[in-house]
């Protein structure tokens, strides 16, 4: 005889695929759509994704590379930049790698996605298709034989360009060295890692210019430069993870961030602005501080800080944070 148990279990399954032979339907007739308008409309769906995101990595690349590039001389490490992004298929999800090869032209081998506006790839005539070779293989910039490579003051570059192999002479810009990413999420959020920064584009979707952009770019690499990665976890440990020893950093982003943008050529005028916006977005953080400053504390600290870079600039002072000197330091 079978165990009570295992007779059940059978019971459960013979009732639960009786009731999905008999799903409901739905009550109305819908519309025939053929396979080739749905094919259609996939494809012109797919191009329109893609060309938002590549509005949106043109926009930090051109507003993330002025803030690198103004600030190289303050920044305490550097590195050499020619101003592209290179791509592969493999840098796009499964379900977009089709329409990134038909759209943008993306293959197994890198090739040049953007040129930035003014830098030396796009003064010396470097084109998205372009692959850039070294030792007769197509590299992206971020390889370490490339980035050996543009360590010279001048170079000569050769780039194939359909079957084409021309040579390009370019002299490459020093930058901060943090490089910047962008993720597609709709967060609103930015964060550094010490090397990166990695924009959301919910962020940039939120800045309503490249003013408020520029501010968190500056933001963030002050993190990077004023090395508060490491000063955070130290903190934290020490302090038994209490996170109100991380809040003074943030503070300290805000205030050489906003002399990194205004070095940068950005407008600073108003921009503290985008703290109230903030407000309305998550209003706990008004009165409530935990590993960040409230949203009044950082409104009122960026306005305070402009007003004495706009000081400086009416005194003709160089644009460069009161750092602590060693008394006060201790």
């Amino acid at each position: 005889m079978m165990p009570l148990r295992q007779m059940l279990a059978c019971t459960t399954l013979l009732a639960a695929a009786a009731w999905l032979g008999s799903c409901a339907s739905t009550a109305t007739r819908l519309p025939d759509i053929s396979e080739p308008d749905l094919q259609a409309e996939a494809r012109l769906q797919e191009g329109q994704a893609l060309a938002t995101v590549t509005q949106n990595l043109a926009r930090l690349q051109r507003v993330g590379r002025a803030v690198l590039l103004a600030n190289a001389e303050i920044c305490p490490d550097t590195r050499r930049d020619i101003g592209v992004i290179t791509h592969t298929e493999d840098d796009y999800s499964k379900e977009m790698r089709d329409a990134a090869r038909r759209e943008l032209g993306a293959g197994e081998t890198p090739t040049v996605r953007l040129v930035a506006p003014g830098s030396p790839a796009d003064r010396a005539g470097m084109k998205p298709g372009d692959a850039i070779l070294v030792g007769g293989e197509a590299v992206r910039v971020t390889d370490k034989d490339f980035e050996a490579l543009i360590e010279a003051d001048t170079l000569t570059l050769s780039v194939r360009r359909g079957d084409d192999v021309m040579s390009l002479a370019l002299e490459p810009d020093t930058l901060c060295r943090s490089r910047i990413r962008m993720r597609n999420s709709p967060s609103i959020n930015a964060f550094a890692n010490g090397r990166n920064i990695t924009m959301m584009t919910g962020m940039m979707d939120f800045t309503q210019d490249d003013d408020e952009l520029a501010l968190i770019l500056g933001h963030e690499l002050a993190h990077n430069t004023m090395g508060h990665i490491r000063k955070v976890v130290g903190n934290l440990i020490l302090s038994g993870f209490a996170t109100r020893y991380t809040r003074p950093f943030e503070s300290e982003a805000d205030y050489v961030g906003l002399y990194y943008m205004v070095r940068a050529g950005f407008d600073p005028e108003g921009v503290e602005d985008v703290w109230r916006r903030l407000a309305d977005v998550n209003p706990r953080s008004v009165n409530r501080a935990k590993s960040h400053p409230t949203f009044p504390d950082r409104f009122v600290r960026i306005a305070a800080a402009r007003a004495e870079i706009e000081a400086k600039q009416a005194a003709g002072e160089p644009l460069v944070p009161n750092f602590k000197s060693d008394a006060d330091a201790r």
